[in-house]
């Protein structure tokens, strides 16, 4: 079952920070590789981290490039748009009332006159 994820510029910030994080932590590993008690281990989580964090970075810049996120001040002034064109729907059919109702006003005045 697939959820219905949004993802957000921060979302997409937050994991390049992580991605960067663990590229840098492949630098300290690869650095003090000569002093390890078991270098292979090491070298193994070194490439390991190095290809996640670069595999997060690239995936997070392409949806940077392509836009696949949520921009919220999009939405916002979506919103905005539908508040104010709402707004000026509702002065109209108060300004439809207020003739209609002047209009009656007018019919009684000369029936009565």
């Amino acid at each position: 079952m697939k959820k219905n994820r949004q993802t957000t510029q921060i979302t997409l910030l937050i994991r390049c920070a992580i991605a960067a994080y663990l590229i840098y932590l492949a630098h300290s590993i690869i650095k003090d590789l000569g002093t390890a008690p078991n270098p292979r281990l090491m070298a193994c989580f070194a490439v390991a981290f190095t290809f996640a964090g670069v595999l997060i970075i690239s995936f997070a810049v392409k949806a940077f490039v392509k836009k696949e996120y949520i921009d919220y001040r999009d939405l916002q002034e979506e919103s905005e748009v539908n508040t104010e064109g709402s707004a000026e729907d509702n002065s109209s059919d108060k300004i439809l009332s207020d003739k209609e109702s002047t209009d009656a006003d007018k019919d009684d005045e000369t029936s009565d006159g």
